[in-house]
């Protein structure tokens, strides 16, 4: 570790030398803590406070104290934003710069190599469990060792709550009418009391009692859009315990005796927050005694209770002593002693609900020499309706904001999905050009005054109330045309940087004409990041776009998911988004988008194995890309039917769709695409026993993968002429080809291509009679397999036995 102790306050050399021997986040932070000290120091003033910071930068308070506790790396506009903030001298801030990309990659590659590690032990668990197979085992070994861990971040400040929390203690230790850490409790409140705060602060509290994991979801059962069905929540649950997509059951019965198998043996906490009635609950709660699910919801629920065992736990208004703590943890409790009947007479008038008291405190705390009285008396005098509760204190604080983030605030009531990011929320402004420091400043505005919440770096989300608050001033105060204007925007910031995104995960994929490159994402590894956080918003997007009309967008935004939720094993997402796609694209009438839509929706029923309607919407599309000339598209179309063919043991009628897709892609120049269908050709020559033309085949689509760095042709293309070699009995060159294949495999990440070498590979061990290497061949293809979830598993596993 290196220690900071020894910097001298006025040498910039020694915080210099001191940043050039950083390596850690911890050591990055120690050096930050010292910067702040020194900084205090230099002005005769205590340190900044994490409040202070936040006011000043309008990051969240959590944000900050992860970036000075050790642990968050900050990102390098923040860290950049904080050094000067703390007054770093020029001639430091090079060397603190280095310090925090070097930690950065340092610690991007420590959670590379514990992927790596996780990895290599689970495959090693895997051969061990399939080696014991005739052994038996406890019953929660067949479930997936997938741990989730998918609560919110605990709420900042949390205080107050005591005979809530300690009636919720009591679920974990078996205390009567409650259970031994297992059952249902139902936490009931109005909207804004601050259910939800509790709950997630209760859940981090006893994070330890489940270690097997905790899982979330807001049901959305009285917020903006649709709720969250039980079917919906379900099928993320079961993917987030290791069920891959396609392995979870098409019926919700089926769904729910999976979940609860899977639980079984298992202490899992269950947070069903927003719950709008007992039907939505029911199938999702996990019904052994060892886990514990807990609910929010405005409504009783006494179906649960009456019915389900559930223990309601009811949330009142906060106290007076609560008020009071709360703002004191807030603004100091300096400024409550010496105002407390203003503080009581803001509570009043906030009618004791957290959201309301919150989003005062916010505004007391910019201001810490108003005096409280002072609010108090605005409240009381200015408030729209003359009851108390929270619209009272919506409308005191917009009419307190800028008018920028008063706009902002009205229009990110149309953006689609959970939350929003920071260059979205620019789009909504109108600020999509150049620099967004507009809505940058507006976003800071709304943070601080308690409207958004930075629930993550750079994404906003506001509390439901809220959000709907939002949206009836904007459809109040907004011109529709404006409105509408908003939308586009938004939709087109979200298609422009998707595509990007699109290009970069596949940069031999024919780009849609007209949409010019993002600045961001710069590389694949970026895309793949950037697609994770959004994936949620995207789709939500297509489905708005289709449902306010924009059928362009609908289908476009559509197209470019489609190597993301393929890489990320989301094929229902996929499917849903592509019939989507299909249909908006037939309602504008945009043969080409038909084309294209048809076509990755056969695509996903491919994925879905589905491969009649498969067969039905790529003949579609054959159709449309005729229709507009596209041959590129036809060749596509055709390579695809080609796959079903061959799926189907129809290697005649493959062929013939292959050498019609080569003649197109010859014709049309893709050379990506020639050098995949000349492997293809390979492979199904050998399967049909003519192995010197499949060799050609293979030899030519290698020369071409080579020449154009196709790694992903290049490694199909040596798997292929690694299994003609087999066929031939030429047992030394099969091997190296497919050691071949896997190295191009493994470099690029693909795991399913990589079972399917392995698998061949110990087919060929197999056949030359050595069954230990072809069994551990089998085996790392299996545990692949099943960590996918993919059918072809059944195969191997049968090889195996």
């Amino acid at each position: 570790m290196v220690s900071c102790r020894s910097i001298m306050d006025s040498d910039s050399a020694a915080v210099v030398a001191t940043a050039s021997r950083v390596e850690s986040v911890d050591e990055l932070a120690e050096l930050l803590r010292h910067l702040r000290r020194r900084q205090a120091r230099r002005r005769g003033e205590p340190p900044l406070t994490y409040r202070e910071l936040a006011g000043r930068t309008g990051w969240s308070h959590g944000s900050i104290g992860g970036y000075l506790t050790g642990k968050i790396v900050p990102p390098a506009d923040r860290f950049d934003e904080l050094v000067q903030l703390l007054d770093v001298a020029p001639e430091e801030l090079g060397a603190l710069a280095d310090a925090r990309d070097r930690v950065e990659e340092h610690t991007r590659a420590d959670a590379r190599d514990r992927v790596e590690e996780h990895t290599r032990t689970d495959a090693r668990d895997r051969v061990e469990e399939h080696t014991r197979a005739d052994e038996p085992g406890p019953a929660a070994q067949a479930a997936d060792p997938s741990v989730p861990h998918q609560l919110p971040a605990a709420p900042d400040a949390f205080t107050g709550r005591a005979a809530a929390i300690t009636r919720l203690d009591a679920a974990v230790s078996g205390a009567p009418g409650v259970g031994p850490g297992g059952g249902t409790v139902v936490v009931i409140g109005t909207a804004g009391v601050g259910k939800t705060a509790l709950a997630v602060h209760w859940a981090h509290r006893v994070i330890e009692r489940f270690p097997d994991g905790q899982l979330y979801v807001n049901l959305r059962g009285f917020g903006a859009g649709a709720e969250v069905t039980a079917d919906e929540a379900l099928r993320a649950f079961l993917t987030a315990l290791g069920v891959a997509p396609d392995q979870v059951p098409a019926e919700l019965d089926a769904r729910i005796g999976l979940f609860r198998s899977l639980l079984t043996g298992r202490r899992v906490l269950v947070v069903l927050d927003n719950a709008a009635h007992a039907e939505q609950v029911r199938p999702l709660l996990p019904g052994g005694s060892g886990s514990l699910a807990l609910v929010t919801s405005r409504n009783q629920l006494a179906g649960l209770v009456a019915t389900d065992s559930a223990v309601p736990v009811t949330l009142d208004l906060l106290t007076a002593g609560e008020t009071r703590r709360l703002f004191a943890t807030r603004i100091g409790a300096a400024r409550v002693e010496a105002e407390p009947a203003a503080v009581d007479a803001i509570a009043a008038t906030c009618a004791r609900l957290p959201l309301a008291l919150v989003i005062v405190a916010a505004r007391a705390a910019a201001h810490p020499d108003l005096p409280l009285g002072v609010l108090a008396h605005e409240l009381r005098t200015e408030r729209v309706l003359h009851d108390a509760g929270v619209r009272p204190v919506f409308d005191w604080s917009y009419q307190r904001l800028s008018a920028p983030a008063a706009t902002l605030f009205r229009r990110l009531s149309l953006a689609p999905g959970p939350d929003v990011g920071r260059d979205a929320a620019a789009a909504l402004l109108g600020e999509v050009h150049g620099e967004p420091a507009g809505a940058w400043r507006a976003l800071a505005e709304l943070t601080h005054a308690s409207l958004l919440t930075e629930h993550a770096p750079g994404r906003f989300v506001a509390h439901d109330l809220l959000r709907a608050y939002a949206a009836e001033l904007s459809g109040t105060l907004d011109d529709p045309a404006d409105r509408d204007a908003a939308t586009v925007r938004l939709l087109e910031h979200s298609l422009h940087t998707a595509h990007t995104a699109a290009l970069l995960l596949d940069p031999h994929r024919t780009p849609l004409p007209g949409l010019p490159a993002a600045a961001t994402p710069g590389t694949e590894a970026q895309a793949l990041a950037w697609f994770a956080v959004e994936h949620h918003t995207l789709l939500a997007a297509v489905r708005e776009a289709a449902a306010t009309g924009h059928d362009g967008h609908a289908w476009r935004l559509a197209w470019t998911l489609v190597d993301h939720l393929d890489r990320r094993g989301h094929w229902p997402d996929l499917l849903a988004a592509q019939r989507v796609a299909l249909a908006s694209a037939r309602r504008a009438g945009d043969a080409a988008g038909e084309a294209v839509s048809a076509h990755q929706l056969g695509r996903a029923c491919i994925r879905m194995g589905d491969y009649d309607a498969a067969t039905t919407h790529l003949e579609l599309a054959l159709d449309r890309y005729g229709h507009v000339g596209d041959d590129a598209g036809r060749a596509r179309a055709h390579g695809n039917l080609g796959f079903i063919a061959d799926r189907q043991a129809r290697p005649r009628d493959a062929i013939g769709h292959l050498l019609r897709s080569l003649d197109l892609l010859r014709a049309t120049g893709d050379q990506a695409g020639q050098g995949s269908a000349l492997a293809n050709l390979g492979w199904l020559y050998a399967a049909s026993g003519e192995h010197r033309e499949a060799l050609d085949h293979c030899h030519q689509a290698l020369e071409l993968q080579q020449r154009i760095g196709d790694r992903t042709g290049e490694a199909y293309s040596w798997d292929s002429v690694g299994f003609i070699h087999h066929q031939l009995g030429e047992h030394e060159p099969a091997v190296e080809c497919y050691r071949q294949a896997l190295q191009l495999w493994r470099e690029i990440g693909d795991r399913y291509g990589e079972s399917e070498t392995q698998t061949h590979l110990g087919d060929l061990h197999r056949a030359a009679g050595a069954d230990a290497e072809a069994r551990a061949c089998w085996l790392a293809a299996l545990t692949i397999l099943e960590d996918l979830g993919h059918p072809d598993a059944d195969q191997v596993r049968a090889r195996v036995a």
